[in-house]
Parts: C-alpha cells; structure tokens; sequence
C-alpha cells in the first residue's frame, strides 16, 4: 500500500485500480454557544465546515464516499443541528444518499464554546482518472470573491463558489485544474498550483482581489484555463471570475 500527499490531500493506493483519498477542515469559536466569535447557527456551521473538505475532493475528481465529524459539542441539541448542516451540504451530489456521515461528540463535559472537524474520505478509479495538470501559458482564474467570518453569512452565496458551480466547472473538459481557496489565502494556493506544475507564474497589475486575504470555508477557487477558453469560462459562471496571471 502506498500513501501520498498531493497538497492539503492524502492518497492511499489501496490495489492497482483505485485511490482513497482524504481532505479534512477544521472550525473554532464559530457557532451561537457564549464564547463563540461568529455568531452563527449550527447547521449553517456543518454545511460551510463540510462544503470546504468536500470541495477539495470534488475539484479533483474523486467520490466522497464518507463524512467523519469530529464535534467537540454535545450531541443534544447542537451536534444534531451540525449534522444537519451536513447533509444540506452534500444534498446537490446525485448520489447523496450513499454517502456514510459518522462521527464523534462530547458528552462528558458542558461547553461554551463551538469545535470541530470533518474528514472526508473518497475514492478515485485509476483507470479513468488523470492527475489535474496546468499548462507553460494557462490562465490563473478565481472563481468567487474571497470571504471569512460574518462576510460569508451576509453574503448568502451571491459572490462566493457554491457546490453547484463547483460541480459544473468538474464538467468542463477544457479545464486543467481547479483549487479551492481556504484560509491561506488565494496567492498561497496559486504558488502551490506553481509548484506541483514546475511552472512560475506572473500576476496581473491591474488586481482588485485581495490575494493574500483568507476565503474562508473555500469561498472561491483557482481555476486554470488556456486563454482561448476563458470566455467559455465567463459564460458558465453566475458568480464573479476574475483574470489574476499567467503560468510561464
């Protein structure tokens, strides 16, 4: 068996004709106990916390087949609601309903304030996958504007990446790669796009996108393309897109 990392994920060959594949998030002080910064319900804390591991997966192509939540809440009545925020999440994959949600809670202690985590695990057929590519040349595109915190709730996904643009990008043959966009930041995910390609990469002068704010639970993502399909690109999305460089 041979483990490897690819980024923030973990592939795991497990015989000669398929990957496991891991990505996991993590939240904290985000939730409506009293020591909680943002306050927000706990279903929309499930949906955002699972949508971020769950892109990860997604935009490389692998089937979730498991959610793990890891919930430092009790299960009565705030682990509930978490959990309810996670099926909302994986509601738009067509088959949903076979993916396995288990997990954890903490019942011995009362807490004030909100933790978690989530770990996705997914599968991925050898036979038909390729590993995502960009090209010497390809456009650096962020879908969706980077949000965190109270942003993010205000905003009620009208500038941010939803799953369903995400699953419609993954339909797109003329893309070489997408990459959701956490905490670190977007010029921090475009290095890493840099680097696992062996390529440098220009940026634009003329950016209004903050690239080194955080995004949050992957509020929008990288996407490369080759200049001739950007306005194929423009076409698909409902949210903003903006050019920010090139890979040289």
């Amino acid at each position: 068996m041979n483990v490897k990392k690819f980024r923030d994920l973990t592939f795991i060959s497990i015989n000669e004709n398929q990957y496991i594949v891991i990505s996991c998030d993590s939240s904290g002080g985000i939730g409506n106990k009293e020591k909680d910064i943002v306050k927000v319900s706990p279903e929309k804390l499930g949906y955002y916390t699972t949508n971020v591991a769950l892109r990860e997966l997604l935009a490389i192509k692998a089937r979730p087949i498991t959610i793990v939540n890891t919930l430092s809440v009790e299960m009565n009545n705030t682990g509930k609601k978490i959990i309810e925020g996670i099926k909302r999440a994986i509601e738009p994959l067509e088959y949903f309903e076979d993916i396995i949600i288990t997990g954890s809670t903490e019942e011995n202690f009362p807490v004030c304030q909100t933790g978690m985590g989530i770990t996705v695990v997914g599968i991925i057929d050898k036979t038909q996958w390729k590993q995502p590519k960009t090209t010497k040349g390809s456009l650096a595109v962020v879908v969706g504007i980077p949000k965190v915190g109270e942003e993010v709730v205000h905003d009620k996904e009208k500038e941010t990446l939803t799953l369903e643009v995400l699953l419609q990008l993954c339909k797109e043959t003329y893309i070489q790669e997408i990459l959701p966009v956490g905490s670190k930041g977007i010029l921090y995910e475009l290095s890493e796009i840099a680097r696992t390609n062996n390529l440098l990469y220009g940026i634009n002068e003329d950016i209004t996108l903050d690239l080194n704010k955080s995004a949050g639970p992957a509020t929008c993502a990288i996407v490369t393309v080759e200049q001739k399909y950007y306005h194929n690109l423009k076409k698909k999305c409902s949210i903003p897109i903006n050019i920010i460089g090139k890979f040289v």
